[in-house]
Order: structure tokens, then C-alpha cells, then sequence
């Protein structure tokens, strides 16, 4: 069984899901989250093209019975079904991370200090589930939450303080709620950066039945004659090389830009015992198989790869060591869904002062940004689909009228397919680069999407006109 190329808003939204409020909640939210998406970075008092639209989205996220966890259950339990039943194949990746939602610009009361203690703000920590092929399906979960400035400087006595009462315990508990909505062992693949490299999430999640798959931050204490993870992994032979495509970079606060290029990557595996560290909680040890990924002749001045990867899956080939690789690459899927939320969805850029204000318009952000991601994996794996089965028919009107002028000498004897849709739209944001070279960016396709759907409502509406024109009275 394969996953639809999108789960339609009925799927994720079914009649019921909100209790009490139902009728009017979720009328409202799928009228609003329609709008956001073909509206992404506007402010709510500009979406839609009506003044009740507007006053309707704002009545939703200020309504006090309205919370982030309240608009997304719905949805995450809908992909946690989807999940269950093997629609994202027989195991699917369940990507955690987290990022800084920065709001020192405003005056908000109940944000902490982010990374920079002159910041303020908040962290969202989301669950995203990939499918084989690197498309995002939707969230199975996701949390905020904030670190009170006084907090700060608690991590130099991190050691001394229980492991849920840590946040480290957040990775813990999404998984914990992620397999409660999958409702079924076996079916995720818990991926997680070097922040999840925690003995006591390794055993924990060994206890439970978990798959994991970490990336290996310290050079823990390991059973056998060389006593440490690394020297543990370089005692192995290398079992084989292979290119790796790299895409560009840009440049970051900590690493300059890095052009694209093709990565040669030398491979070692083995199982290792990794030892409880002195004081943690769990003294018992953990058996798990470490993969190093390492580049070999990497250009000058660029930073070299190497993961050392640590997962509870067995690893007994080179083919299924690759495989470790393979999805933990994948894990850049959710770097690229929080970029979409502040650059496309320009969530850091709002003037809501209440943080649960803004946190519910995240909610539907979140949302739209995994359909316009999923969009983008799919036009690369799935590019012969048709473009009906993830735009509608008046999108897909609006985009075979428009080829000529945005593909000059291009007409379409038939619908688009998704790779042509996709492009069309990127051509709409002013997309003008070569694809096979730079693929289209976030921002470029946010802006693309945003003109499709205002054409699209033009379209209606110029088709409305013509089916019931207007009358004009003439007065004397």
C-alpha cells in the first residue's frame, strides 16, 4: 500500500474530530487554512479578500476554547492512522526536531530566552513523518514550550537532575505519543540529530519496543579492546566507497557557503556496547549497531562529512549499512519544513502579542507547510502523476492557460503533470534558473503558490460573473 499523493482536508479533519465545537471550529479552520495556503506569509488581517474572512480566521486563533494542540490532534491522529495501516510503507521515518521561534520584537509576556540570551521567544519541537521516498506525509507531533531566563546556566548541573525533569525528556515523550497514534510496533523509525545521543533514550526506547536511529554526538565509553566509540569504528575496514550527492549550502554563522558536489563517502559498521555513563539512571548497557560515514577527499576549505550513526536496528550487510545512511539523510526533510514556517510562512515576522495567538496560527502554518513540501518531494519522485491529484481543477486551469507565458514555446495538449506544475509555479514566484543545476527555493515557491491561488479565485470569479452577471439600476 502507498500513501495518497496528499491526505485530503475531509482525511484529516473528519466530521466530529473537535467535540462541542465542531461545526464552527472546523468549518473555520479549513476556510482559513485554505486561504493560508495560497496566502502564506500575509497577515491575517490581510487574507482572503473579504473583511468577514479576516474577522473569521482572528476570532479562531484569539478564540479562548482554541489551542495549538487542539488544531493539530485532528490531523496528527489522521497521519498516525494513515501510518498504522502501512500507508507510508511497512516503516516509516518519524523525524524529531526542534527550532527557536524567535519573538524579541514584540512585546509578548510568557517567552523565555532562546539560544542567544539577549533573544526571546520559544521552542517548537515537531514529529514529522517521511516516507521512503523523502516526502513528508504530516506530523504525528508537535510541542512548544518555553526556558525561563532564570533557568539559564541549569545546564552545567544537567547531570545532577532526574531525566524528566530535563528537556532532553521531550524526545522521549514524542516518540511516547508518536507510537500511541500509530497504534502499532514497528511501523516508525525514530531519527533523531546529534541533540537525541542520550543513553537513557536508547535504553528506554529498547525497553519500549522502539526503533531508533540517533547520530552519535560523544565519544561514549564501548565494551571491547579499543574502549571508545570512535576507535572503535576506525579499527574496522572500510567495506566500501560511494559518491554521495551534497547539495549547496549557504552559509551559516558557524560554516561558510558550500557549493554543490559530489561527496565520496567510505563506509565501516559493527555492533558495539555502548556503557551507561557514571551517573546515569539506567546502568544497564546498550547493544546497538554503529555505521561511520566518513568523506575522503573533500575539496579544499569544505568541511568534510562524517556521521557515526547509532541505531537498535540490526545491521548484518553493507547493504543495509548504506541503508542507515540513506535515512538519516532523509532526516534534512524537517530543516527544510521549519525553514518553510519562517521564511514562507514568515511566523517570526507577525505582530501577534499573545504567544498563543501566534502559536495557533503555527498550527495551521504547519500544515500548509508540509503539503507544499510534500509537493516539492513529490514533483522529483513521482513527476508523471498528474497534477490534479494534489492541485484543483481550477489551479490546474489557471496553470495550462499560463504555460505559453511562463514557459515560452510550452503548450499543454493535456493537464500538467506534478514536475510540470511544479515548475509552472516556481516560474510564477520568478523562478529562472536552470532546474537540474538549482532546483527551486522555499521562498521563490511560496511566492509561486501564493499568484496560482490568487489567479485562481480571479478565475472563479470572472466564471461566477459570467454565469450570473451583475444587474446596474439606473436612477433618475
Amino acid at each position: 500500500m502507498t500513501a495518497p499523493l496528499l491526505l485530503p482536508e475531509e482525511v484529516l479533519y473528519p466530521e466530529g474530530c473537535f467535540g462541542p465545537l465542531d461545526e464552527w471550529l472546523r468549518r473555520r479552520l479549513l476556510h482559513t487554512l485554505h486561504l493560508l495556503e495560497g496566502q502564506p506569509g500575509v497577515s491575517l488581517n490581510r487574507l482572503g479578500v473579504s473583511r468577514a474572512e479576516r474577522v473569521g480566521a482572528y476570532r479562531m486563533v484569539e478564540h479562548e476554547e482554541v489551542s495549538f494542540q487542539r488544531l493539530l490532534k485532528p490531523a496528527a491522529d489522521a497521519v498516525g492512522r494513515a501510518v498504522g495501516q502501512g500507508l507510508a510503507g511497512d516503516v516509516a521515518l518519524c523525524v524529531h526536531d526542534r527550532t527557536e521561534v524567535e519573538v524579541s520584537h514584540l512585546l509578548m509576556e510568557d517567552v523565555g530566552t532562546t539560544g542567544n540570551p539577549l533573544c526571546r521567544g520559544f521552542f517548537l519541537q515537531t514529529s514529522l513523518v517521511v516516507e521512503g521516498d523523502g516526502a513528508a506525509l504530516g506530523t504525528l507531533a508537535a510541542r512548544t514550550w518555553v526556558r525561563p531566563a532564570a533557568e539559564r546556566g541549569k545546564a552545567k548541573k544537567r547531570k545532577e537532575r532526574p531525566f524528566d525533569l530535563k528537556e532532553s525528556a521531550y524526545w522521549w515523550r514524542a516518540m511516547q505519543q508518536a507510537e500511541r497514534r500509530v497504534g502499532q510496533r514497528g511501523r516508525l523509525l525514530h531519527t533523531i540529530d546529534a541533540e537525541g545521543d542520550i543513553h537513557e533514550l536508547f535504553a528506554r526506547a529498547d525497553a519500549a519496543g522502539y526503533q531508533v536511529l540517533l547520530r552519535a554526538a560523544q565519544d561514549r565509553r564501548v565494551e571491547g579492546e579499543h574502549q571508545r566509540l570512535w576507535a572503535t569504528l576506525e579499527a574496522q575496514p572500510v567495506v566500501d566507497v560511494r559518491a554521495v550527492h551534497v547539495p549547496a549550502r549557504p552559509a551559516t554563522r558557524k560554516v561558510p557557503a558550500q557549493p554543490a558536489r559530489d561527496a565520496r563517502l567510505s563506509l565501516r559498521f559493527c555492533p558495539v556496547t555502548l556503557l551507561p555513563p557514571t551517573r546515569a539512571e539506567t546502568r544497564r548497557a546498550a547493544q546497538v549497531w554503529a555505521v561511520l560515514a566518513r568523506e575522503t577527499d573533500a575539496p579544499k576549505g569544505v568541511r568534510p562529512l562524517e556521521w557515526l550513526l547509532l541505531t537498535n536496528v540490526p545491521v548484518e550487510s553493507v547493504e543495509a549499512a548504506w541503508g542507515v545512511v540513506e535515512a538519516y539523510r532523509k532526516r534534512w526533510c524537517i530543516e527544510e519544513l521549519h525553514k518553510a514556517l519562517k521564511t514562507g510562512c514568515s511566523l517570526e515576522g507577525r505582530q501577534h502579542t499573545e504567544r498563543k495567538t501566534l502559536e495557533n496560527v503555527l498550527a495551521l502554518a504547519l500544515l500548509a507547510s508540509v503539503k507544499l513540501l510534500r509537493l516539492r518531494t513529490l514533483s522529483r519522485t513521482q513527476p508523471d502523476a498528474p497534477a490534479t491529484a494534489v492541485l484543483d481543477e481550477d489551479e490546474v486551469a489557471v496553470l495550462t492557460a499560463m504555460a505559453p507565458q511562463l514557459a515560452p514555446g510550452t503548450r499543454l495538449a493535456q493537464a500538467p503533470s506534478l514536475r510540470q506544475a511544479f515548475l509552472l509555479i516556481a516560474a510564477l514566484g520568478g523562478y529562472m534558473a536552470n532546474p537540474e543545476k538549482r532546483p527551486p527555493g522555499w521562498l521563490v515557491l511560496w511566492h509561486g503558490y501564493e499568484r496560482l491561488r490568487e489567479r485562481a479565485a480571479g478565475f472563479r470569479l470572472a466564471r461566477a460573473l459570467a454565469a450570473s452577471p451583475p444587474t446596474h439600476r439606473v436612477h433618475s
